[in-house]
């Protein structure tokens, strides 16, 4: 596992008057902020420093049949806790509406 500082522009609310990310280094997990990297920040400048925490596993993807699976199951859910005496009306319509996503694509 790595992690990766960086300094980059914060505020959403506001345009970057530059670039949005100032400098970037990748060193290993529980190293501290390279020196590098503090040099290139101001406070009140609208950068800050971050830190992402990158990871070598892959990122797993549920299948289709997984998908829609726990699509159904979270929609009969909501369903039966809002509307209790309608329910199979109500599970019928939206499967009817929305097939492809309650399939899983």
């Amino acid at each position: 596992m790595q992690w990766m500082y960086s300094v980059r522009w914060s505020l959403r609310h506001m345009p970057c008057p530059g670039e949005r990310e100032l400098i970037r280094m990748i060193v290993p997990a529980g190293a501290p902020i390279p020196d590098e990297v503090l040099v290139k920040h101001e406070f009140c400048s609208g950068y800050a420093v971050c830190i992402d925490f990158l990871s070598d596993r892959e990122i797993k993807r549920w299948s289709p049949e997984r998908k829609a699976a726990a699509r159904r199951r979270n929609m009969e859910r909501r369903i039966n806790k809002r509307a209790p005496l309608f329910a199979e009306e109500l599970i019928a319509q939206e499967l009817a509406a929305r097939p492809d996503y309650f399939s899983g694509k």
